[in-house]
């Protein structure tokens, strides 16, 4: 993980995908909050499936960006 880090040196564009990977976060985020809201769930329920959806969604993004990849070459 530590090469894919030092790649921000070597290559400006990796910047723009960090950034829209968390933009992708984000978005996931509001469409789990905008699904709670359609159902219309009083607040604390609202709060609470955003709340326990947070983890999920981040460790999701970062294991399929970060870690599967990485796993893959040491297989290799």
């Amino acid at each position: 993980m530590k090469d894919n880090i030092n790649k921000i040196d070597q290559d400006p564009k990796t910047v723009y995908w960090i950034v829209l990977e968390k933009l992708s976060i984000v978005l996931c985020l509001v469409i789990v909050f905008a699904g709670a809201l359609a159902l219309n769930l009083p607040w604390w329920a609202v709060g609470a499936i955003l709340g326990f959806s947070l983890g999920p969604i981040v460790y999701g993004h970062y294991y399929f960006i970060y870690i599967r990849p990485v796993l893959k070459r040491r297989e290799d």
